[in-house]
């Protein structure tokens, strides 16, 4: 288990958000304490840790690659909602290692993939999201390889 960030769910950040996914709701003024926010909005926590590679920071990539220097893909996103998250919400994010796996590629390279999990709990420390999200990681090509 892996202890993450640890943010408020403040209001011109959630507006911010609201103009990016076209929530016309939320466009117009920030919102109000206590307000549910959008759903897919707990994917703002990579804004809050600056060891994400997406993460907010002065310098450095906004990608990675693989530990063999292949790919690394996210494949899937699941969310699981058990209460809203709302305006004014304190959220810590846990990280856990899901499944891995194992599959061999059409072109005969190993593909490995792994899931993440996150857990968002508010001040009150009462569960509200849990995402799992699935990343792929292939292999450098091979020499001679072209891309298709």
């Amino acid at each position: 288990m892996n202890a993450g960030p640890r943010f408020t769910v403040e209001p011109g950040h959630v507006m911010a958000f609201a103009r990016a996914v076209g929530e016309r709701g939320m466009m117009d003024s920030p919102p109000a304490p206590g307000t549910p926010v959008p759903v897919t909005f707990t994917a703002t926590d990579n804004q809050f840790d600056p060891a994400h590679m997406r993460g907010m920071r002065p310098t450095g990539p906004l990608a990675t690659e693989s530990a063999s220097g292949g790919s690394v893909l996210h494949a899937e996103q699941h969310f699981e909602y058990l209460e809203p998250v709302r305006v004014g919400d304190v959220l810590t994010v846990t990280q856990l290692d899901g499944r891995a796996w194992d599959k061999l590629s059409r072109r005969g390279g190993q593909v490995r993939f792994r899931e993440i999990i996150k857990e968002y709990r508010n001040q009150d420390d009462r569960l509200l999201v849990r995402a799992r999200m699935v990343l792929v990681e292939t292999d450098p090509p091979g020499p001679g390889a072209t891309d298709r």
